[in-house]
């Protein structure tokens, strides 16, 4: 019975036991569940839309955000910071370092502006290309070539003075100030005219050859209008390749059905098409020197000439671009007639990198083939681009075109006689520097192709007793009246070599070479590197939200710990241990320490 007593009195005792701890362990829950309501109760009061949490009134503490500053500069990798964190040293070290810090950013900050100004002043530097360029990979220049003689004087004799005509043919011949005729010219019909009464380009070539071959004249050279009248040219761009909106109507003479050249398109960006015709032009050359090169014999008829710009007879000549029109009258050089002359030829090329595209059109001063704005020329170069800026200029102020010029406005007159004060202004200002008027928007492409010739001529000499190498045709020098020195210009034009070295536009300083001056700079004064930026933003962004992530796994955590123990303390006294061991657990250790 003693037994039976002890073990009901030690029963009686461990649940009186299990009891209390039953009885604490709710008292816990309730302080944890009324302490939980508090702070809610704080949250609200705080913030009234709830939207903030335990985490982001810790986060976006002033202690918490001033710790963190000082993590940082005890941290950081830039050269100085660490000391102004220092808790081991004194108040007045400290502005030592913060004023050297201020110091040396000012002083990188000047150096890196100087960097910057450099670089956005001369972006673009102009050097000699290292690897050289063959002749055989370039066309050969175009060459026109006009009789000083502007009209035939056979032929003007037929045309009453009284006419339309021949007000027109005064001012090809830029005379006729007075002329009272009103008449409104058309291209149609100034082209007409002109064909009419020039001397046309079979007669003024009796013989060519290129690349040691012969050629038919009337096969390699077309009729072509320019500001000295109607002229020969050789080796242009065909007219389909060279206007926008080309027409039948701009060409002088029908094109051949059976000719053996194939007209193709070439510009000095992209080049030659990798596969081309047998015979094609623009064609490339045949060599060097004067054999390989272009020779032609030419007529002045001399007892012809009715009007001319020059005070001599014999020819004007202009070695170009096979992609640009032409101007001879100004830039032409002249070869009398009764002589021999030979123009070596030196080709000059000047490319571009492509990188210099993202400079401004502004900066750079040149214009890729992709951004050409003209508006009659499919091809922009320079000279192209100030012959349209002429036309629109004429145009404004004189109201007519003259008939060499771009038809930008094919409803616009041929300027006549009476516009010849207009014209002759109009063209003054723009070919000087110092007026308004002018075309300085045409900046150079570039990819620019042109050429560079020098002249030397001698005296033709003939006759049964002379023995010439030349092999030239001799029935063409066989002197009728003794006129024949008079009336013949032979002409050579040839390469001097067949590899020429060109210039090349590119990046003074692109962004690679600033960034690297920069971070030279900034490495120098500062120890900053990129890995410097990467821990400014660290400690911006990725830091506080993975702090602000942790906390909120933190707090389900707890929450889902309460709620357990809430479950476990309906389950009886058998969860006594559990229950306090959960307790005890549920403090987890700090994760960042300005979190504290």
């Amino acid at each position: 019975m003693a037994d039976i007593k002890r073990h009901l009195t030690w029963s009686r005792v461990q649940f009186n036991l299990e009891l209390i701890a039953v009885i604490f362990a709710l008292i816990s829950i309730m302080h944890i569940h009324g302490e939980s309501k508090r702070r809610t109760r704080q949250k609200e009061q705080l913030n009234p839309s709830g939207d903030s949490s335990d985490e982001e009134l810790t986060l976006c503490s002033r202690e918490s955000i001033k710790k963190s500053a000082k993590y940082y500069l005890q941290n950081s990798t830039l050269h100085g910071l660490k000391y102004l964190a220092e808790e081991r040293i004194t108040i007045p070290e400290r502005v030592f370092f913060g004023i050297s810090f201020f110091l040396v950013v000012i002083l990188s900050g000047f150096f890196i502006s100087n960097i910057y100004i450099k670089w956005s002043a001369s972006p673009i530097i102009i050097s000699t290309s290292a690897k050289q360029l063959l002749t055989s990979n370039m066309p050969f220049p175009a060459v026109t070539i006009c009789n000083l003689n502007q009209a035939l004087r056979s032929r003007v004799q037929r045309i009453s003075r009284s006419s339309s005509n021949y007000s027109l043919l005064m001012s090809l011949c830029s005379q006729g100030d007075e002329q009272t005729i009103t008449y409104v010219g058309t291209w149609k019909y100034f082209k007409a005219l002109l064909v009419d009464v020039a001397q046309p380009c079979e007669d003024m070539l009796l013989y060519c050859s290129f690349g040691s071959r012969k050629e038919i004249c009337s096969m390699i050279f077309k009729s072509i209008l320019t500001d000295d009248g109607l002229c020969c040219t050789f080796n242009a761009l065909d007219p389909s390749f060279l206007f926008r909106n080309y027409t039948d109507d701009v060409r002088l003479e029908p094109v051949l059905e059976h000719s053996l050249y194939e007209a193709i398109d070439w510009t000095p960006e992209r080049g030659y098409a990798h596969k081309l015709p047998e015979y094609y032009y623009p064609r490339t050359s045949g060599g060097t020197g004067s054999r390989m090169g272009l020779t032609v014999v030419l007529n002045a008829s001399t007892a012809e000439y009715y009007c001319t710009k020059s005070m001599s007879n014999g020819f004007k000549v202009l070695v170009h671009n096979p992609a640009e029109l032409p101007k001879v009258s100004n830039y032409g050089f002249i070869v009398t007639s009764g002589r021999e002359a030979r123009i070596p030829i030196e080709p000059v090329y000047e490319d571009a990198t492509p990188s210099i595209r993202s400079i401004k059109k502004s900066v750079r001063r040149c214009l890729f083939s992709d951004e050409n704005d003209l508006t009659y020329y499919r091809t922009y170069s320079r000279k192209n681009c100030e012959l349209e800026c002429e036309a629109k200029l004429l145009l404004r102020d004189c109201s007519c075109v003259l008939y060499y010029l771009p038809r930008i406005d094919p409803a616009a007159r041929v300027c006549g006689p009476n516009d010849n004060n207009c014209t002759n202004r109009v063209q003054t200002e723009i070919e000087s520097s110092k007026t308004e008027l002018s075309c300085e928007n045409c900046w150079p492409g570039c990819f620019e192709l042109t050429y560079r010739t020098t002249l030397s001529t001698s005296m033709i000499v003939s006759g049964p007793s002379y023995q010439s190498g030349e092999d030239l045709p001799e029935d063409l020098f066989n002197a009728i009246n003794g006129s024949v020195n008079n009336e013949l210009s032979i002409l050579h034009f040839y390469y001097v070599s067949n590899s020429f070295r060109s210039t090349t536009k590119s990046e003074m300083f692109g962004f690679t070479e600033f960034l690297s001056n920069t971070g030279g700079l900034l490495g120098l004064f500062m120890g900053f590197s990129i890995f410097s930026v990467i821990e400014i933003f660290y400690y911006v962004t990725v830091r506080p939200y993975c702090a602000s992530r942790a906390l909120q796994q933190r707090r389900q955590r707890r929450e889902a710990e309460l709620n357990q123990l809430q479950g476990k303390s309906l389950a009886g006294p058998k969860s006594k241990r559990s229950l306090w061991q959960a307790l005890r657990s549920s403090r987890d250790p700090l994760v960042y320490p300005y979190l504290d």
